[in-house]
């Protein structure tokens, strides 16, 4: 009688063993298809009159990029990346200021978003060579001589990563993640869970459903290695990436100069203070370009 007792105990305990696990399995599965395979935004269009025309390229493994381009008469140009789940459209809020000041803009759909090719992101991973075939198209116009990369959140870490490979002129990155890792560690715990097994479980299933390694995102690292001053906007509020990613990027290298948004969260920081950014953006530009 006791040993069919055991029995029974043993068989709920490990049903309710693999139920938990079914259950941290499937909400994490939910989450990684949401990075993964997130919903594309449509491009919105310009119109007639906009100094904007639509551009394409191609990737070193043969995927065709959409970009915004509008030129510039300095021949200095900056070079846009947005974050994840948006498109080119997204950055072009900074388009007024940027143009009435004289400078040129490309902003483009990473693979996966927008009209670019592509059915797959990897937070950076693949998506650096979309950014390399952006660079390589600026580099081919005759009327482009100056080029600064400016990127937000997941496009920040492609800026960052570009930033190491190329002679760019300057970088400037808003709301922009330390380490994959540690914000899905950050996100985890916010939430109420244990930040172990969860954290290697999320960041192993979007490596493998992505074919790529999201372990080794780790804009920190290029940017330590940068030796040209760099602009970093971030939020104090900012729950998706939180503030103390920026202190360690300062932290990893004293060129970084760290402009905080009081009450800003991820996104949108440009309307939380536009005098600030604006300024901050053109300041920068104009120490770094003239």
């Amino acid at each position: 009688m006791l040993n069919r007792v055991r029995k029974v105990i043993f068989v709920m305990l490990f049903g309710l063993f693999v139920f938990i696990i079914g259950v941290i399995l499937q909400l994490s599965y939910t989450q990684v298809q949401q990075w993964v395979y997130p919903q594309r935004t449509v491009v919105q269009p310009h119109p007639a009159d906009s100094p904007f025309t639509k551009v394409t390229f191609q990737t070193e493994d043969d995927l065709t990029i959409y970009g915004w381009y509008a030129p510039s008469e300095s021949g200095q140009v900056l070079l846009m990346f947005h974050g994840l789940g948006a498109n080119r459209n997204q950055l072009l809020i900074h388009a007024g200021y940027l143009l009435k000041a004289g400078y040129g803009i490309l902003s483009i759909d990473f693979r996966n978003s927008g009209d670019s090719d592509g059915d797959v992101t990897s937070m950076g991973y693949y998506e650096i060579r979309d950014a390399r075939a952006a660079y390589q198209f600026l580099l081919e116009q005759d009327d482009v001589q100056q080029i600064v990369l400016m990127g937000h959140s997941m496009g920040g870490g492609i800026a960052s990563q570009l930033m190491e490979e190329v002679d760019a002129d300057g970088l400037i990155i808003d709301a922009t993640f330390a380490d994959f890792p540690s914000i899905v560690r950050f996100g985890v715990v916010i939430r109420g869970f244990p930040p172990t097994p969860f954290t290697q479980i999320l960041v192993t299933m979007a490596s493998i459903l992505s074919r790529s390694d999201w372990y080794s995102l780790r804009p920190i690292d290029q940017l330590a290695s940068v030796d040209k001053p760099i602009l970093l906007m971030h939020g104090t509020d900012d729950l998706t990436v939180p503030i103390e990613n920026a202190y360690r990027m300062v932290d990893a290298n004293p060129q970084i100069k760290l402009v905080t948004f009081e009450g800003g969260g991820h996104g949108g920081l440009y309307n939380v203070d536009r005098d600030l950014y604006r300024n901050e953006v053109l300041d920068y530009l104009d120490h770094m370009l003239n």
